[in-house]
């Protein structure tokens, strides 16, 4: 199954998501190959409840952006794994480079995070990826291999645990997309690691590939024999580029 979907940021009100999806749901179920993906859409908190509700039956996952380890408590401006599944949110995003670059946060906050989704049963997005100044002096796969152990300490097995990779380099507005040669390099040392961490079932993880994702490149990154999957920013904040990117990378499959 080719894992693909769009993390909506800081965009859209409530009925925007609504009509969004609403769309999509339409256009998807006319690309060609669909019946070999699984869609999932990141939106805002605000418009959790509104995605679940307008996703329901269709497949498409909703998850959360980002969410605190405790139930309940002091924690102003925070989010309990309780609160999003209450909302209908299936996974949580943690790790994206953008919390970990603008928000200051370390992967013994992001441990935090996982052992918490996991102990609710939300499954876990884990973004991990090096920054430029790491890629430049080559150790990114020890930069990367450090995120992941530190991340999923203390977890027994990997459950709905999936891995996004994106370069820090490669991620928003002036981002450039990592060489696929590179990515596949990344995620044969991402595999390798998660059957350190889990044994066999650590062959079982998807991986997929995050950062600067759009119609004209998405096909390569398909491609990769390891890949399971890709995540999309921009490139898929509307319906037409968001199914225009899908279409292209699931023609790329075999």
């Amino acid at each position: 199954m080719f894992l693909f979907g769009v993390n909506l940021k800081m965009h859209q009100t409530p009925q925007q998501t609504r009509e969004f999806l609403q769309m999509l749901r339409e256009r998807v179920a006319r690309v060609p190959k669909i019946e070999r993906a699984r869609l999932w859409v990141i939106p805002p908190f605000t418009s959790t409840a509104v995605a679940a509700e307008a996703a329901h039956g269709s497949g498409i996952r909703i998850g959360a952006q980002n969410m605190h380890w405790a139930d309940e408590g002091a924690f102003t401006g925070e989010i309990s794994p309780l609160m999003l599944k209450a909302c209908g949110a299936e996974f949580v995003m943690l790790g994206h480079a953008e919390r970990r670059t603008l928000f200051g946060e370390t992967d013994a906050v992001l441990n935090q995070k996982v052992l918490a989704a996991v102990r609710h049963n939300l499954g876990v997005m884990l973004c991990v990826g090096e920054p430029v100044a790491v890629k430049a002096a080559g150790a990114g796969t020890e930069y990367v291999s450090q995120q992941l152990k530190l991340a999923l300490c203390g977890l027994a097995t990997p459950g709905d645990l999936q891995v996004l990779y994106e370069p820090l380099w490669s991620v928003g507005e002036g981002g450039v997309a990592a060489d696929p040669d590179y990515v596949s390099v990344a995620f044969g040392n991402i595999r390798r690691v998660l059957r350190e961490l889990f044994g066999a079932a650590g062959e079982h993880v998807p991986i997929l590939y995050g950062g600067s994702v759009d119609a004209t490149n998405c096909a390569r990154y398909a491609r990769l024999p390891q890949s399971s999957g890709m995540g999309v920013g921009r490139a898929g904040w509307n319906v037409d580029s968001f199914v225009a990117v899908l279409t292209n990378a699931l023609a790329a499959l075999d």
